[in-house]
């Protein structure tokens, strides 16, 4: 009882308004995922995403399949940069397949300045992006992202949350979730973690971590941006660490209802880092209101 509760505080649905994102003491963060939309036959970023302001926000996290071929050519990725500057340090990205799949990682590197895997700290958030579409048997980068996560993990303790982004869901198994197919388009039951055990899945080799993380009193949040169709949803495993699946899928007629993002709100000073799904449409006429 207590846990739901708790997590009926934290999670609540609403509409956001414009002038609630203006508090001083708080800062605002926003994950979009899934965000590609085909026009005239090219998938480029969803029209209401793209006209969102973002100057409002601290930090953007984006949670992959921002175009449909985003590494194609240097020019998408200057295109996707240009609209949620994601060479700044404070703007992470959670790769999605559409946009890795041309095997054109140096490019991003130049644009992002980092790996596609990689780790941030910011007002007491320690935020890990992982690369879940490494190939089983690269190894050297496989085990190098493990070996990051798990430094990560060993060794926090200033921070009041870690926050883990993906595209994909891995998180088959986990002790109080539901069947991945009930709130993603994807279940990696392939994914490995690393090249040192067999079979090291996301629940062998890398939930037993975060749960290391959380017993030293660090809010451990796991989100994921393949969510599309299935437009989100918030849980909590049985060991109370935060699993969020977000993403869009630009489907007006879907029965599933309206395409809902993700919203963090942070106040550093007391710690306190809550989020919300809102309505895109509404937000989106919101801003445009303005």
């Amino acid at each position: 009882m207590t846990k739901s509760i708790n997590l009926f505080i934290l999670i609540t649905l609403s509409v956001i308004s414009f002038d609630s994102l203006k508090s001083q003491d708080t800062l605002h963060y926003i994950f979009l995922g899934h965000i590609k939309k085909p026009i005239a036959g090219i998938y480029v970023v969803d029209d209401r995403i793209a006209g969102i302001d973002y100057s409002i926000y601290n930090r953007v996290w984006l949670g992959g399949d921002i175009t449909g071929e985003s590494s194609l050519d240097y020019e998408t990725l200057e295109y996707i940069d240009g609209l949620f500057d994601i060479s700044n340090p404070s703007n992470q990205v959670a790769w999605g397949n559409h946009d890795l799949r041309n095997f054109n990682d140096e490019w991003i590197r130049q644009i992002t300045g980092r790996k596609t895997y990689n780790v941030h700290y910011e007002n007491g958030i320690t935020t890990v992006v992982l690369n879940l579409f490494i190939a089983p048997d690269d190894c050297e980068k496989l085990n190098d992202q493990f070996e990051m996560l798990q430094n990560i993990c060993d060794t926090i303790q200033q921070s009041s949350h870690l926050v883990i982004l993906t595209h994909p869901n891995v998180w088959k198994d986990v002790p109080g979730l539901p069947h991945p197919g009930v709130y993603s388009h994807s279940n990696q039951v392939a994914w490995v973690a690393n090249c040192y055990e067999s079979n090291a899945d996301f629940i062998s080799a890398v939930y037993p971590m975060l749960l290391e993380v959380k017993n030293k009193g660090i809010t451990v949040i796991n989100v994921l941006g393949d969510a599309g169709a299935r437009k989100g949803k918030s849980m909590i495993s049985d060991e109370e660490i935060f699993f969020i699946a977000s993403g869009i899928d630009h489907n007006t007629e879907d029965t599933n209802g309206p395409d809902r993002i993700l919203i963090f709100d942070h106040i550093p000073e007391t710690s306190e880092l809550t989020w919300q799904f809102h309505n895109l449409d509404s937000l989106f006429l919101t801003f445009n209101k303005q």
